[in-house]
């Protein structure tokens, strides 16, 4: 991404949002691909004094912890078993 990079479409500013229903906003594809978004990306919105910035994230997707995957694989193995067992009576 440039830093400082001009997204002028109008004289004096950026170009203009509109808020939508829901407060849904649409992003010219110039401001798009001059921050390099796509659908489904993520923006942080953080408040400043002049307004509201919108700043790209990363979002990844979560690896269960040690403990987690331990509690998953505990209820597993009891359906697994109570499914067996049923299976047999």
């Amino acid at each position: 991404m440039e830093k400082n990079k001009d997204t002028s479409s109008r004289k004096g500013g950026l170009d203009l949002v509109r808020v939508r229903r829901a407060g849904q906003i649409t992003l010219s594809r110039k401001v798009r691909e001059a921050m390099n978004l796509g659908e489904g990306d993520y923006l942080e919105p953080r408040f400043t004094e002049g307004g509201v910035l919108l700043r790209p994230v990363s979002v990844r997707a979560r690896e269960p912890s040690a403990a987690q995957e331990s509690e998953i694989l505990d209820v597993v193995n009891r359906e697994r078993r109570k499914y067996a067992k049923e299976r047999r009576d």
